[in-house]
């Protein structure tokens, strides 16, 4: 039987969302499909990154729960910082994840988990942190601690805030290929060294790259390193994939 994902891109904006789906689409087996959502017009503003939580949470928590209206059997919020996931859990009856809740679960049965987290300069309006403290409070939320290599910063660029503003306005798909630039850049340099850096002096035998604007860009980097690379955009559908035929199955099994 069919299963259904909802891919949720918590951004004002769907020049992502045909990338996004090719690559999440292709990590799934053949019986799934793969549907991207973009929170468009329902006044999120435009940004060139996640925007600040209070310009979006409740506009993504109705779109999770109009997911499970329209007959999705799970949901996949496509940020790494995992925004608004546990109110969506509380939400629906479906299952919800998210990027670093799948990277977490996934690396338990891989080893040490090293995480690259990007460093980038926050725009009007946008919420970037600029440290790693994130990273290491979902860790812990999700109970990782134990197999948890570390996580390790690495740059990434941000177009100025004028060109951001003008791109926005006038040429949206030059935005997204200056920012998805940007992020190619970042594997080939410090994002990739941080890598080869939490494989050879830490021990990490399995890396995740926590930022969806790295997803499809990797090749590089599991060409440096002989431990697997967690795709941010593959690792949570392969997961939400997993939660959803295990529920489907649970709940064909349960009694009348």
């Amino acid at each position: 039987m069919m299963v259904r994902i909802l891919l949720i891109n918590a951004r004002a904006d769907t020049h992502y969302d045909a990338e996004r789906h090719r690559i999440a689409a292709g990590a799934v087996s053949s019986g799934t499909e793969v549907v991207v959502r973009s929170l468009v017009g329902v006044g999120v503003p435009g940004t060139a990154f996640l925007p600040a939580t209070s310009l979006f949470m409740n506009q993504l928590l109705a779109a999770v729960q109009q997911g499970e209206q329209d007959g999705f059997d799970a949901v996949v919020i496509a940020c790494c910082s995992d925004p608004g996931l546990e109110d969506a859990k509380d939400l629906v009856s479906i299952p919800v994840t998210a990027p670093m809740e799948a990277a977490v679960a996934t690396a338990r049965g891989l080893g040490r988990l090293g995480v690259i987290a990007p460093r980038i300069e926050s725009g009007e309006g946008e919420n970037l942190p600029q440290d790693a403290n994130w990273i290491r409070r979902l860790v812990h939320r999700y109970g990782g601690e134990s197999a948890f290599a570390g996580v390790w910063s690495a740059r990434a660029g941000h177009p100025s805030a004028d060109e951001t503003q003008r791109l926005l306005e006038h040429d949206p798909a030059g935005l997204r290929a200056a920012v998805r630039s940007e992020m190619s850049d970042s594997i080939a340099g410090p994002a990739g060294a941080a890598a080869e850096t939490a494989w050879r002096e830490a021990d990490a035998t399995v890396l995740f790259f926590a930022c969806t604007l790295w997803g499809g860009l990797l090749g590089p980097v599991r060409d440096r390193v002989p431990v697997p690379v967690l795709d941010p955009l593959e690792t949570p559908v392969r997961y939400a994939e997993l939660l959803a035929r295990s529920a489907r199955r649970d709940g064909a099994s349960a009694p009348a």
